[in-house]
């Protein structure tokens, strides 16, 4: 039975057939005394193993070790945002987790963030036109033009209106 380590390079579904000398297959059903062992599951294991033990050694790859980081970097973001894949709809607009919103007001720039599919805000969750009345000391406000959006692939804050125009076509 293959157990679960902390490297994981494809989908439990995906399968690779990997050519191996007879002579070592039997090897392992030899060892193993038994002609029903699950000899793949006990190499993947072995592999498993081999692959925790020297994710450190520093003999990998440059690849590896900056794929390495992203991974965790992306777990990181994910405990902290939740999934990437998700997050808040402000039809037309959807803002994934990690989106950042913004608002100039009275010389002031406050910020937002979207978490767990929500707008948070001072340790608070907002729609975008409760977050723009919120800031503007409850007076009635049009976050479209109020509301600036930078969201986690972007380069530069965009306000949230013309995001809507473009998202229109």
């Amino acid at each position: 039975m293959t157990t679960s380590k902390t490297t994981t390079f494809a989908p439990q579904t995906a399968v690779v057939c990997v050519p191996l000398d007879a002579s070592i297959y039997n090897e392992f059903v030899i060892r193993r005394g038994t002609p029903d062992i699950d000899v793949a599951g006990w190499i993947e294991d072995v592999v498993l193993d081999y692959l925790d033990r020297t994710a450190d050694d520093g003999e990998w790859s440059k690849q590896y070790y900056e794929w390495r980081s992203s991974t965790k970097d992306l777990e990181a973001f994910a405990k902290e945002h939740g999934d990437p894949a998700k997050g808040y709809h402000w039809a037309p607009l959807f803002l994934p987790n990690g989106t950042k919103l913004a608002m100039h007001y009275k010389g002031r720039q406050y910020h937002a963030e979207v978490r767990q599919e929500q707008i948070h805000y001072e340790g608070e969750t907002f729609s975008p036109t409760e977050l723009a009345r919120k800031i503007a000391s409850n007076t009635s406000r049009n976050a479209w033009r109020d509301l600036l959006i930078k969201r986690p692939s972007d380069q530069e804050w965009q306000l949230a209106d013309v995001m809507r125009r473009k998202s229109r076509g």
